[in-house]
């Protein structure tokens, strides 16, 4: 069977399902017996997707295009006065929010328009409707979020074509004059592996085919590029470094199937094209289908092209690389990556299969809580990380009084003078094994402050050279010395040597980053100055001893 085919068979399932939740008054009930306008939009989307391709089981059904009748009347009757739609957990009259929906009604009108179906002039009228009512408010409308512009200019830009306005064109170009935030590197300002970085390739190639201006699909391509080297082992997104909702979310690839494909065969690079096999796979696995019929019907060449290369695996499989734009170092080999990021508390994660480790350093010194790195200097080994912790007190005021003894009304920050007394300078540097990392720690400049290295795992069993215990999600050990286990299932295992411990202080205090209440954490306790090493390997998960 192939892609089009799984992705057909998903699609009428959903709308078997849909068709039974559709109140009398044409709305589509939610689990939660809710709907708004904005995902009543997607769903007549896709039902008018059913409704219109020749091998799908409701294809030309007139039930189906009668609960469709009924879905449009009640959009119709419930988009706000200016055409708008409602994201109701959050955004109301949202013109961003609109401009996604918008997206996926055209990509129905354009398909119906070129289409042979016996609804095409019932339907094309109202959907031309929907998109220009939806066009003239997101024109009057504004944003939130960088990724909001660029669907806001791909659905005017399309608008314009759907209606021939061109004041829907000059209000997208007015967006796109601010230029894309997207850096050399690949990277979109928000960093969102698992959702907006795939939102934005949409809207880039969306723009290519609207505009035929190349930066759009060149900036596609480079965000693809770079997507390549944050698959994890498990076929999942590293995440932990997005500013956004997916952070730390175990994400599989799903929406970037269809923009390899795109992407590539826009590029005429069989190459690029040949991931989305990559892709595919990785979400079977993880029971996550890709879903990109409006893509495949459009481009029917799209599920062939790519398919005569091989993907160069070994791209996936080993590579050091560090993005300074983005604050984060990867380092990948075979079944094992590594990853450093700087401005994060959890600043350090290891991933062997689906099994990880996040790795901080609580260090409280005046108001720093954490370990978090400004930059990671790449070394012959590995990588290096450093951070400073200045232990500060404000002075009295100099010369003029503050206007107010409100102490909340002073402007502290920038007008007392502060007294530097110490600093605690903390240097982690890392080699990157086949296998795993060898981990040095130095402390230098402070005396006697209580430091605490926390291993973050995924629950598992935990096993010493004298214990065996289950490592459960929001539990906590301490190690006090020699070597542990923390062994999966699966067959996953990482094991810890010169494990250290020199006090038990587990205080966090205010603004501090809690214990993970998702993960088994291992705490890794010393004093300053000094140094420490540790290993962290990925071994077999048996034999049940640990000597030798």
């Amino acid at each position: 069977m192939s892609h089009e085919q799984r992705m057909l068979s998903i699609l009428d399932s959903m709308t078997d399902r849909e068709l039974r939740c559709q109140d009398p008054s044409g709305r589509y009930l939610l689990t939660d017996f809710h709907t708004d306008t904005r995902q009543m939009g997607f769903t007549l989307a896709h039902q008018l997707i059913a409704l219109i391709h020749p091998l799908s089981r409701h294809s030309g059904s007139s039930a189906l295009a009668e609960a469709i009748r009924r879905g449009l009347r009640w959009l119709r009757e419930n988009r706000k006065p200016d055409g708008c739609f409602d994201l109701s957990a959050c955004n109301f009259d949202s013109a961003p929010d609109t401009a996604f929906t918008a997206n996926a009604l055209y990509d129905a009108w354009f398909l119906l328009d070129q289409s042979a179906s016996p609804y095409r002039e019932e339907f094309l009228p109202s959907l031309a409707e929907l998109i220009e009512r939806a066009c003239e408010g997101i024109c009057a409308g504004g944003f939130h979020t960088p990724n909001h512009r660029w669907a806001i200019a791909a659905c005017l830009k399309q608008g314009a074509l759907v209606t021939g306005r061109s004041e829907f064109s000059r209000r997208a170009d007015d967006y796109l004059g601010e230029g894309l935030d997207i850096d050399d590197e690949g990277e979109f300002a928000e960093r969102s592996a698992g959702i907006y970085n795939a939102v934005n390739d949409d809207q880039m190639l969306r723009l290519f085919l609207t505009t035929g201006d190349r930066q759009y699909l060149q900036a596609a391509r480079g965000n693809l590029t770079l997507m390549l080297r944050y698959l994890e082992p498990d076929g999942t997104l590293f995440t932990l470094n997005s500013t956004r909702q997916d952070r730390g979310h175990k994400v599989y690839p799903s929406s970037y199937y269809g923009l390899y494909l795109l992407a590539g065969w826009l590029s005429r690079d069989p190459e690029l094209a040949s991931w989305s096999q990559i892709i595919w796979e990785a979400c079977e696995g993880g029971g996550q289908l890709p879903m990109c019929l409006p893509m495949l019907m459009r481009f029917p060449e799209l599920e062939s092209y790519g398919k005569q290369v091989c993907p160069r695996l070994e791209l996936l499989h080993r590579y050091d690389k560090i993005w300074p734009a983005s604050g984060i170092g990867r380092w990948r080999r075979g079944n094992l990556t590594v990853t450093a990021m700087t401005g994060s508390p959890r600043f350090l994660a290891l991933q062997s299969g689906s099994a990880s480790c996040l790795i901080s350093i609580y260090s409280n010194v005046c108001d720093k809580r954490h370990f978090q790195p400004e930059q990671i200097e790449q070394t012959e080994q590995g990588f290096t990380l450093r951070c400073r912790f200045p232990s500060w007190y404000y002075l009295p005021f100099e010369g003029d009084r503050p206007a107010t003894s409100d102490w909340w009304a002073m402007d502290n920050p920038s007008s007392r003078r502060r007294q530097i007394r110490e600093t605690l300078e903390i240097t982690l540097s890392a080699a990157i094994l086949e296998d795993g990392l060898d981990l040095q720690l130095k402390t230098e400049g402070m005396d006697n402050v209580p430091l605490r290295m926390e291993l973050a795992f995924t629950p598992g069993l935990l096993r010493g050279e004298q214990f065996l215990t289950e490592a459960d999600a929001g539990r906590a050990l301490t190690l006090l010395g020699g070597a542990a286990e923390m062994s999966y299932a699966s067959g996953e295992c990482f094991r810890l040597e010169n494990g250290f411990a020199e006090h038990n202080n587990q205080r966090r205090m205010t603004q501090a980053l809690p214990q993970d209440p998702d993960r088994f954490t291992l705490y890794l306790t010393c004093y300053t100055p000094g140094e420490k090493s540790l290993s962290i390997r990925t071994v077999s998960r048996f034999p049940l001893s640990l000597q030798g």
